[in-house]
């Protein structure tokens, strides 16, 4: 009996084992029979990956051929989560090195990924502490391939060393990507304006355009902004296959390589530029201010030749990340160097503008080349309700009344001597004679461009102002007097 029991325990073992090792080819002959595709493509995920390829941005020029704008290489630090360790204390072990080297601490929680200032303008910064390393890492977790972008403008060494130790790194990699360098900086800021990150607010716009909100550059202001369709080129892309660590081995198959954006030449004239940046601040400290802008164009054609707006920027601050600090100053400066005053900002006209009454008042009938009027350096207008009081009369100006009078002078003449009397009387009327009168100066000042916008290849223009009864009635619960068409008539008052 105990004999018996021996066997029967040694045949149940035996067939224990042999049911084990059936189920094992079995599960074998499942892995690699009928799920062979699956796990094949599975690794073959984790090997082999597609990459985009950067396209450089096409280079500005003057147009004499001086650079103005050009790509340089910058050094990015990002993190591929999906080839970080899985033991948590390796993890920790990266992040607390690349801490070291980038002075950027391991956690800080609380914080959302967006270390330095976005760039668009009229957006102020979102965020004065930089987040962690972990919580940069974390928030890229949900699509684990994608590289994480950690730190940019890394330092030349700095990257050198992270890159010699890239085996005690997994996952960490050093990428060499193309930033602007802006050559003529604060000279052309204005015009030429700046890239920067996709705001937040048109990631969308930009992601249905083709655009990666994660790692793509665009122009934000100035005539990047403008030719960003042409200056910007288009992505190529390569499959590789990587190591272990995440790094690439080699190029699988066909590169369909990456095509440069368009290069662009600007009418400006960069030594014309310097010349009128000199004069205009020699203007400025005589003048004892603090603001101004000086516009060079070619008559004949419309090319602007040159556009100085004081203050400037320098917008190799955006180019490279803006720091909290540097856009705190220049946004909060009383003078707003960020704002391009050549076309956003509204001034009247002035004396330019008599070319407009003198233009509607020939058309019209109003007035002959050879209509006189009489300088006496000051005219007196009569009180509408007090005609005959001249104490109530108010006095009108011309700009020479201070060293005399332009005397008998006729429309050519008033023109050449830029004479504000004789513009007061055709715009607005004096005595027996009815001038132009608002309606019909507003009217030829629309036809002149006033009011509209410009065309400039440039954002940001502001439309000016046409004034008119019903706006003065809104905007200062006042009526329209004579006075106020005097003054739109010599190009000052409310005309902007």
């Amino acid at each position: 009996m105990r004999r018996l029991d021996i066997k029967l325990r040694i045949a149940i073992f035996r067939a224990v084992v042999v049911l084990v090792f059936v189920g094992l080819a079995v599960q074998l002959w499942y892995l690699q029979v009928v799920q062979w595709q699956k796990y094949l493509l599975q690794a073959d995920r984790n090997r082999f990956r597609l990459v985009s390829i950067d396209a450089p941005r096409g280079i500005i020029y003057d147009r004499r051929g001086n650079i103005l704008v050009r790509n340089k290489p910058s050094f990015t630090v990002t993190i591929v989560p999906a080839d970080l360790p899985d033991d948590e204390a390796e993890q920790e072990a990266v992040f607390a090195r690349l801490s070291a080297l980038l002075d950027i601490p391991v956690s800080r929680p609380g914080q959302v990924p967006s270390g330095r200032v976005p760039v668009a303008l009229a957006a102020p910064p979102e965020f004065s502490l930089q987040p962690g390393i972990k919580e940069m890492v974390d928030q890229g977790r949900g699509v684990p391939f994608l590289p994480v972008r950690i730190a940019t403008n890394v330092e030349r060494e700095i990257a050198f060393i992270i890159e010699e130790e890239h085996l005690d790194l997994p996952g960490v990699h050093v990428q060499i990507e193309p930033i602007r360098q802006y050559i003529s900086g604060d000279l052309t800021s204005h015009i030429i304006g700046y890239v920067g990150r996709i705001p937040g607010e048109s990631a969308e716009e930009y992601i249905n355009r083709g655009y990666d909100p994660n790692s793509d550059r665009v122009g934000l202001t100035g005539v990047e902004l403008t030719f960003e369709d042409e200056l910007r080129g288009h992505k190529g892309r390569k499959h590789i296959e990587v190591d272990v660590a995440g790094r690439e081995i080699r190029t699988v198959g066909g590169t369909e390589p990456a095509e440069p954006g368009h290069n662009l030449v600007l009418t400006i004239d960069l030594e014309l530029q310097r010349a009128m940046e000199g004069a205009l601040y020699q203007g400025l400290r005589a003048a004892g201010s603090e603001a101004g802008v000086a516009i060079a164009m070619n008559p004949q054609t419309g090319e602007i030749l040159g556009m100085v707006s004081l203050p400037g920027y320098d917008n190799n601050l955006f180019a490279e990340g803006i720091s909290v600090e540097d856009y705190e100053r220049l946004s909060s400066d009383p003078h707003h160097p960020l704002v391009n005053h050549a076309i956003s900002g509204l001034y009247p006209p002035g004396s330019t503008f008599k070319i407009v009454p003198a233009a509607a008042a020939l058309q019209e009938g109003v007035v002959t080349p050879q209509t006189q009027f009489t300088c006496e350096g000051t005219l007196w207008l009569p009180n509408k309700y007090f005609p005959d009081d001249p104490e109530q009369a108010q006095p009108f100006y011309c700009w020479i009344h201070k060293w005399g009078k332009h005397g008998p002078i006729n429309l050519i003449s008033g023109i050449a001597q830029s004479c504000d009397i004789y513009f007061y009387i055709v715009g607005g009327g004096f005595r027996d004679f009815e001038g132009l009168g608002l309606e019909r100066l507003a009217d030829y000042a629309r036809l002149f461009g006033f009011g509209e916008r410009t065309g400039i290849d440039l954002p940001g223009e502001n439309v000016g102002l046409v004034p008119s009864r019903k706006w003065k009635r809104l905007t200062y619960s006042e009526i329209w007097v004579t006075g106020d068409t005097y003054n739109m008539a010599i190009g000052q008052g409310f005309l902007l």
